[in-house]
Order: C-alpha cells, then sequence, then structure tokens
C-alpha cells in the first residue's frame, strides 16, 4: 500500500526538492563563476490588471551565502511587448536604475549565460529585451534588494484574456529560501465572469461583477512553472468559454468553463430541497459528535426562508426530526436546533436505513434535491452488503444529490465513493486531525445558493468524447464548471446551456469554434489525460482491475508523464536525475553511451517490462482495492483529486511531455519516443555555435532544446542528436538538411 499511495501522492502534488539557486524572473549571477547564481530570499509580485493593460511590479531579494562581498550581475528577460517603467535596485542604501538590453544584443548574453551554467532552460527568453545591471557589492552573508515594473497589453480573443508571469528560466527547479507572495488585481468595465489558473492553486475574492482579487502565498516557493491566468468577461447572467488544442491528425482536447455572476438577487436563488443524515453510533462519541453537531447547527441557521429541509439521525435506528421536508422558517429552525441538541452517540451503524429514508423525502423535481450524509463507520445494522445499500440508492435516488462526508480512517470508501458519484455528487474525508465542522460548512456554503437546476449542456453538431466530469452539476452563486474533452469533428457552433431556474426551464446560447488546429493551450491535453486516468483508476478501484483499464492508464501515463501506481517507475527523486547527470560524465557512462548509439535503449523492451512489472506487483497486491483504513482514505482522496484537476500536475520525472513530442530519461539521456534508430544521425555539440546557429534557424527547436544538454530528437526520417562530443560548426548544406 506504501507504494501505491507515494505513487499517487506524487501525481498529485509537487515533488519536494532540495534547496538550489532560484533561478526565476530574475538572476543575480556573480562575476566568480565558481559561484553559482544567487538563491532568491523572498519575491512579492503585484499585479494590476486593468481592461487589457497590465502593470507589473516586482520585488526580490536575493541572498549571499558566502563569507566574502560578491559582483555581480543582475538580469531580467522583459516579457515579449512589455514596456519597462522602473528598474532599481539598492547598493549600500542607495537606489540605482539598470540599462534595457536589446534583443539581438541580449541574445549573445544568454548564449554565454547557457554555455557557462549548462542550463539549456534559460533558451527561454533568448528572443526577449533584457534587463542588466552590474552589482557591487552584494555584501557577505547578506541580501540583495532588486525593484523592477513594467507595463504590457494583455492579449484578448472573443472574450477570454490570458496573462502570463515569467517563473521558470532555468530547467532545474528551486525554491525560495522564504515566501513568495503573487497577487493580481483585476477590473474589468465588462463583468468579469471565469477565473482560472491552469498552473497554480489560486485564491479568489470579488467584491463585485467588474472587480476581483487573485493571488497565492506559499512557504519555501517551489519555481518550476510560469504562472498563468485566464480570465472572461461577458455580459450574460452565465458565462460560458469554451479553449481549444489539436495538433493535426489527431482529436482535439477541449476545456469549457462556465461561471455564474458574481451577486444574484435573493429572488433569484433557486429555492432547494436538502436533509441532513449525521451518524450517531458509538463510535462518534466524544470530539466527533460536538464537531459534527456544530456543523449541523452552522448549516440550519443558513439556510433561506425558501428551503424546506429535514434532519436524519441514525445508529441502531433512523430516527427523523419531521416526517417530511419542513419549511426552514424560525420555528422550524427551533425545533431543529432542539432534535440536534439531544443527539448523542451510541449504538451501531444502520446506513441502508437512513439513506432510504432521507431519499423518500418527498421531492419536487424542480428544485434542487441534496442529501448531505455523514457517517464515521461500515454498516453493521440492517443490510450491509454494498453492491444492495448502493443499488437502493440509485433506485430512489431521482435526481437527488448525495454529498458524503466520511469521517476517519474507518468508513468503507468504495461505499461512500459509489453513492456519491453514482447520484452525481462528491465524497469529502474529514481526516482524524481534520475539524468537521469546518469541511461541512465549507461545502454548505458552496450549495447554499442554486441558481440553475437540471443543467445541459449541447455543443451541437460537433461530435465529442471523453468529458470529464461525465455529468454536469447543478451551478451555485459563487461557483465554477471546468469540463475536459476530445473532439473529433471541427467548425463554428451554437453551444447550449439550459436549465431550471425558479421552476421554469431557460436555455442561454453562446458562440464556439472547435478548430481543425491549435497550436495553443497544450495544457488542456495534459490536464484532460489527468482526469481520465483518475476517473480509470476509480473504476479499477471499485469495480476491479481488468487488462484493458490497465494498459489505458499505462498509455496515457506515459504520453503525458503522469505518475500512476502503475508507472511509478517513471517517478525518481530530482537529485536522482541530477546524480546520473552527473555521473554519466564519467568513466562510467561509456557502455550506455555505446549501446544507446546502437540502439539498444532507443524504443527497447526495458521500458516495457519495468512497465508490466510494476502493474503486476500492484496486481499482485491489490492495493488499490482496499477498502477501509488509512491507506484506503489517502487512495480515495488522491484519487479524486486527479478526477477533479484544474491545475497541471507534476510531471513524472522520467518523462516529459514537450508539444506533441514524448521524451524519456534514458540513462542520462531525454530520448524522443519518435526518434527511430535506423535513421541518419546529425551530432551537435551542446552550446556550440552550431547548436545556436540552428535555434535561429528552426525556432521550434528550441522547446526541446531545454530540456537537457543531452538529446535525442526525431526530426523529419532524421535524428538530431545533442551531447559534448558532436560538431561545433555545420556547413550551409548540413543546415539545409536538418531544415528540410
Amino acid at each position: 500500500m506504501k507504494k501505491i499511495l507515494i505513487s499517487l501522492s506524487l501525481a498529485i502534488v509537487l515533488i519536494a526538492l532540495a534547496s538550489q539557486p532560484a533561478w526565476a524572473t530574475g538572476i543575480l549571477i556573480p562575476k566568480d563563476e565558481q559561484v553559482p547564481p544567487l538563491a532568491i530570499k523572498n519575491q512579492r509580485v503585484d499585479i494590476q490588471i486593468s481592461e487589457q493593460v497590465a502593470r507589473v511590479r516586482l520585488d526580490q531579494v536575493f541572498q549571499n551565502s558566502t563569507a566574502r562581498d560578491l559582483e555581480a550581475t543582475y538580469i531580467f528577460p522583459l516579457p515579449k511587448g512589455a514596456a519597462i517603467e522602473d528598474f532599481a535596485l539598492y547598493i549600500n542604501g542607495q537606489r540605482k536604475s539598470g540599462e534595457l538590453v536589446e534583443a539581438q544584443r541580449a541574445r549573445r548574453i544568454y548564449q554565454d549565460i547557457v554555455r557557462r551554467m549548462r542550463d539549456p532552460g534559460l533558451l527561454e527568453y533568448m528572443d526577449s529585451n533584457l534587463i542588466k545591471m552590474s552589482v557591487y557589492p552584494v555584501p557577505s552573508r547578506g541580501t540583495q534588494r532588486v525593484e523592477v515594473a513594467y507595463t504590457q497589453v494583455v492579449p484578448m480573443d472573443a472574450g477570454v484574456a490570458n496573462f502570463t508571469y515569467p517563473l521558470r528560466t532555468g530547467h532545474k527547479a528551486s525554491r525560495t529560501l522564504e515566501d513568495f507572495t503573487l497577487s493580481v488585481t483585476l477590473s474589468s468595465k465588462v463583468p468579469i465572469k471565469n477565473i482560472y489558473s491552469p498552473s497554480h492553486k489560486i485564491g479568489t475574492s470579488r467584491k463585485d461583477e467588474h472587480h476581483a482579487v487573485v493571488g497565492f502565498e506559499e512557504e519555501r516557493a517551489l519555481l518550476d512553472k510560469d504562472f498563468l491566468l485566464y480570465w472572461t468577461i461577458s455580459k450574460k447572467d452565465f458565462g460560458l468559454n469554451l479553449l481549444t488544442h489539436r495538433a493535426g491528425g489527431e482529436d482535439g482536447y477541449f476545456l469549457i468553463l462556465i461561471s455564474p455572476k458574481a451577486r444574484f438577487e435573493e429572488k433569484e436563488v433557486i429555492e432547494k430541497d436538502i436533509v441532513f443524515v449525521i451518524d450517531t453510533s458509538g463510535s462518534m462519541s466524544g470530539e466527533k459528535i460536538k464537531q459534527a453537531k456544530a456543523a449541523l447547527r452552522y448549516c440550519v441557521e443558513s439556510l433561506r426562508s425558501g428551503d424546506r429541509f429535514n434532519i436524519i439521525r441514525f445508529a441502531s435506528d433512523v430516527e427523523t426530526m419531521e416526517s417530511g421536508l419542513t419549511r426552514a422558517d424560525e420555528q422550524s429552525k427551533k425545533r431543529a436546533l432542539a432534535f440536534i441538541e439531544k443527539m448523542q452517540a451510541i449504538g451501531g451503524t444502520y446506513i441502508d436505513g437512513a439513506l432510504k429514508q432521507a431519499l423518500s423525502s418527498g421531492r419536487d423535481a424542480k428544485r434542487p434535491f441534496i442529501v448531505l450524509f455523514l457517517t464515521d463507520g461500515k454498516p453493521t445494522v440492517g443490510t450491509q452488503d454494498e453492491n444492495m445499500i448502493v443499488s437502493g440508492v440509485n433506485a430512489a435516488s431521482q435526481g437527488a444529490r448525495v454529498f458524503v462526508f466520511g469521517v476517519g480512517d474507518g468508513v468503507n470508501t468504495h461505499l461512500l465513493d459509489r453513492i456519491s458519484s453514482d447520484t452525481g455528487a462528491t465524497s469529502e474525508y474529514v481526516r482524524p486531525e481534520e475539524d468537521i465542522e469546518v469541511k461541512v460548512s465549507s461545502l454548505f456554503n458552496k450549495l447554499s445558493s442554486p441558481v440553475l437546476a437540471n443543467v445541459k449542456l449541447d455543443l451541437g453538431r460537433i461530435k465529442v468524447r471523453d468529458l470529464y466530469p461525465r455529468e454536469m452539476p447543478d451551478l451555485f452563486q459563487g461557483s465554477q464548471f471546468v469540463s475536459f474533452g476530445r473532439y473529433q469533428t471541427s467548425g463554428e457552433v451554437a453551444i447550449r446551456l439550459s436549465g431550471d431556474v425558479e421552476g421554469r426551464r431557460q436555455e442561454f446560447v453562446y458562440e464556439g469554434e472547435f478548430p481543425k488546429t491549435a497550436a495553443a493551450n497544450e495544457f488542456i491535453a495534459s490536464l484532460w489525460a489527468t482526469r481520465k486516468i483518475g476517473y480509470l483508476l476509480d473504476q479499477i478501484r471499485l469495480h476491479g482491475e481488468s487488462r484493458e483499464l490497465v494498459d489505458e492508464v499505462i498509455a496515457l501515463s506515459r504520453r503525458h508523464g503522469i505518475a500512476t501506481p502503475y508507472t511509478s517507475y517513471l517517478v525518481v527523486e530530482d537529485r536522482e536525475l541530477e546524480r546520473l547527470e552527473t555521473q554519466r560524465r564519467g568513466a562510467g557512462p561509456v557502455r550506455e553511451m555505446r549501446e544507446l548509439r546502437n540502439g539498444y535503449l532507443w524504443r527497447g523492451k526495458s521500458l516495457e517490462e519495468e512497465a508490466a512489472e510494476d502493474a503486476l506487483r500492484a496486481r499482485e497486491g491489490a492495493e488499490l482495492q482496499q477498502k477501509t483504513g488509512a491507506g484506503a482514505v489517502e487512495t480515495a482522496i488522491n484519487i479524486m483529486r486527479l478526477k477533479d484537476a484544474k491545475v497541471g500536475q507534476v510531471e513524472a520525472a522520467r518523462i516529459k511531455k514537450v508539444g506533441e513530442k514524448t521524451f524519456y530519461f534514458l540513462s542520462g539521456w531525454w530520448v524522443d519516443e519518435a526518434a527511430k534508430e535506423d535513421a541518419k544521425r546529425i551530432e551537435i555539440k551542446y552550446a556550440s555555435e552550431a547548436y545556436f546557429t540552428l535555434l535561429e534557424k528552426k525556432a521550434e527547436l528550441k522547446d526541446y532544446f531545454k530540456l537537457g544538454d543531452r538529446l535525442i530528437i526525431g526530426l523529419d526520417g532524421k535524428v538530431l542528436v545533442i551531447s559534448d562530443e558532436g560538431k561545433e560548426q555545420l556547413s550551409e548544406d548540413e543546415i539545409k538538411e536538418i531544415l528540410k
């Protein structure tokens, strides 16, 4: 089980790396080549975006950890199209300004830095203007502060704006020594609807339709990817926007964002029916029952006057507050609080009876019907068969959504997840160290104000497949729905969003286009694959393994670089990659180099064998099918996060997806899956004149070259090999041959 948990955790959280020099946004490089670039102590970024104009202000503090004063050069890659407003640093307490270096001269500076640092990740900014300043002294054991301010126009297409703040300027990930804070203030004359970042988990605050504040704050923040922010504007009550990505010759990927307006009038919020079902068995005694009762009190007091509700307490028996649903007026709320106060934790766990009672409350098909179900145990009274309980819930639900809270590690995760999933809801798990009240009240707040019920989405004549999530939820005030899928046909289409509002069916129509090719938005493919892997793993966990499901998980994992229990061989610590890169520069890798050149590791069976062996070990242990215990709860939580992925996951360390190519890390080389061992080989020396000449002539090579300094790339029937042993110069004929 430990291995399964490690693999899933690495698929959903960023790998913890040892501190390295922080090469992010701005770089402070000592003149002494024996001293690496200085680490960033802290970094604060304030971004003000009004309409389509962004004003960015960066404040960086670098740490000199050496015992002597240093002379250094600060460089900052200015984003394309940006205009510098201010650039200064403080030397001996005095504020000094720097110079702007145009792109052509900046390119030569970057070439020198790439050679010195052996860090091809810096190729990202080869064509950018550069801010440069000499700094002396950077005091021993002291710090150096830098301030940069610039403006740029944010592109907007079809009501979708896309802003990028460059965080990664090297291929080696690093961390700030202390904190990193980024804040974005948005303002727009047209109402702001969807706000979405595929790169970072953000917090969002809205004071009205036209203003929002977005940001995040992290201690020892990992600086491994640029910050991406999308937002949309629309005058409609429900903002809907479409983003696509499609390479030639294959089905496309799409992302749909739907968000209601930020504020609805009280009369516009749909009245709902809600039943609270709480476990009061003996195992809930002590702190758990206190927290559960506090959560229930909060929910009852927060009900709207038009809502209807009931409370069901279950242990060895089932007791209801009312015989059916009752209006949430002051009198019924008082009765509810008294009913909650009398609850005691004693007896068994009659799950089947409690759910049947909740789902027979007499719902109104035009109102959202929600069940909040909280339990800390397995069924011990009445029907205990998992399949029978789930079948009973499905037969009685009739559109009701059962949101589940599993408290502690003694729950049957398979049962709870099947109940929530089959009714189009979600499961939450409250770990022993977490507060029940916080979890329950947080979900209730999200569900408290429905504004569109029984939602349907119609994409017209466009043929789509593999949509995740598979069912549309009701839409709530302040919520945002994110859906990923694949599309096969192309063209312009009217997208129709429909649902019930105050008992009436309403439809909203939007223009959309599913293009034949779309190079932008590559992140959509990876996030779609992450969600699909989550659903496949859930099928394996809940219904058992099949060869077809396992093969599909492995194929998606390998193509998109997502670690799973079946491909944990792809996950190695970043420090291990560093060790391999260092080792292969010695005498040891001579044999590996010869084998690689002979093609033995090109598309050999070793990768396949490792995957098969890993899958076999997972099958033999059957850890993924475990239903109860801490490991089962952790697995359920991790799979849920994969299924609901909105932010890019960590890539498996031995596989990288670059554009439409997939590279594997083999024996110290990044090897293109498409490279053919019998193709003509062209060998180029890393960071040589030939290397940079190719970059100037064929700009798309930059994304591949950023991987590292030992590469094998399949290129139009040829194989391009980058290493320290290739040619330093190329003839005109050789360049033409590569560019064919």
